[in-house]
């Protein structure tokens, strides 16, 4: 006759399962949404942490409505206000719109700042 698990122990493992389920679930669904804006890197070796940044400046760049949700479900909105103050990725539309959306003056946004689109425009000037 085989033993039921105990209590204790068939937690455990459901527990177990959950978690490893759940980061793949996560792993995929990283993968599905940022791919279409990161398609000169492996998505794969994307950290969510590490590299932050990069993700919220492609997000506010490119992203739409999927992607952005999914940047607020990941990142604080400090966070995401704080990459678009000191970015130099950002287009003037993309700076612009998100500047209002968070009601951040536009002097206190990088590349919306007359230096940084003299310099711009002396380098690329279309």
């Amino acid at each position: 006759m085989v033993c039921p698990p105990s209590l204790p122990t068939q937690l455990a493992v459901n527990r177990y399962l959950s978690i490893v389920g759940s980061a793949c679930y996560n792993r995929a669904m990283k993968s599905a949404i940022l791919k279409p804006i990161f398609w000169d890197l492996d998505v794969e070796k994307l950290d969510i942490k590490k590299n932050s940044r990069q993700i919220i400046e492609r997000i506010l760049e490119y992203g739409d409505s999927e992607q952005v949700n999914w940047m607020f479900k990941h990142y604080k909105k400090e966070e995401i206000k704080e990459v678009l103050k000191n970015s130099r990725q950002l287009s003037c539309k993309s700076a612009n719109f998100w500047a209002f959306y968070f009601n951040i003056p536009k002097n206190e946004v990088r590349c919306l700042t007359r230096s940084f689109l003299a310099i711009r425009k002396s380098i690329w000037p279309y």
